[in-house]
């Protein structure tokens, strides 16, 4: 039977997935759906099974700018932010103590990480605003919008407390980015397809970041490594580079699936 083979390509995957969402909607409208999707990423030649989702945000902490000399009588954003990030942090403990484990990933479970901050004019002044940048790296079995309206309850208690001084303070939360995460089992028939052209010793793997295979419940992908002894978490340093051995191996695979197409 022969099948028909399509390249997508696509941009902005390190930010957030942005230019495949067109994409599916294009397949979406197509006469034939893709059986399987191919998706090339550091996984040491691996089948890649799985993988987090994410969600990035962007906090604004608004507070009641004075002179640094009456600091007390105002509101500090930087401080409210503080407190904010503390709520992080506690979510994030109670995320590895509570919420859903899966120890087939290197950190098995969900991880909040705060990335960027920035606030403050000048030392003697108080700041009125202080902005963040959060993200949320999620097990498929742990629900972001869940997450994401308890935090925002954690946020209403930071502000009831700071407008004891002036009813500017505000906490409020920008959702940047969202994509899912990716968990396909092992038995579907695109996983058994695969599994014949590839080297007798391949595993299975699941990876903490993402990719764009989660943007799609019905994709499956094969993810394969080009980074000789760079580890995982170093995939998009500038010191990565392609092993021999590893180009010859995914040609190999691929060579194989190639020709399946024609018979």
């Amino acid at each position: 039977m022969n099948r028909p083979l399509q390249l997508a390509l696509s941009h902005d995957e390190e930010i957030g997935c942005v230019g495949v969402r067109r994409l599916l909607d294009v397949l979406h409208l197509a006469p034939v759906r893709p059986f399987l999707c191919v998706i090339g990423e550091p996984t040491n030649m691996q089948f890649v099974l799985g993988h987090k989702g994410k969600g990035s945000y962007r906090t604004y902490c608004r507070g009641l700018e004075a002179h640094s000399s009456l600091a007390p009588r105002s509101v500090n954003a930087i401080h409210v932010a503080c407190d904010f990030i503390a709520a992080l942090r506690e979510s994030q403990q109670q995320l590895q103590r509570q919420g859903a484990q899966d120890h087939d990933y290197d950190v098995p479970y969900s991880t909040v990480h705060v990335g960027q901050i920035v606030g403050g004019k000048a030392l003697n002044i108080v700041p009125n605003l202080c902005t963040l940048d959060f993200e949320v790296r999620n097990l498929p079995a742990d629900d972001l919008d869940a997450f994401l309206e308890h935090l925002r309850e954690r946020a209403e208690v930071i502000v009831h407390e700071a407008r004891k001084l002036s009813s500017v303070a505000a906490i409020e939360i920008e959702t940047i980015n969202v994509y899912p995460g990716l968990d396909t089992h092992p038995s579907v028939e695109a996983v058994r397809f695969l599994k014949q052209f590839a080297a007798p010793d391949t595993g299975t793997a699941k990876v903490s970041f993402g990719t764009e295979g989660g943007c799609s419940s019905s994709a499956w992908m094969y993810r394969w490594w080009c980074a000789g002894r760079v580890h995982r978490a170093g995939a998009a340093s500038p010191m990565t580079f392609i092993e021999i051995s590893q180009m010859q191996a995914g040609e190999v695979f691929l060579h194989g699936l190639l020709g399946s197409l024609k018979a």
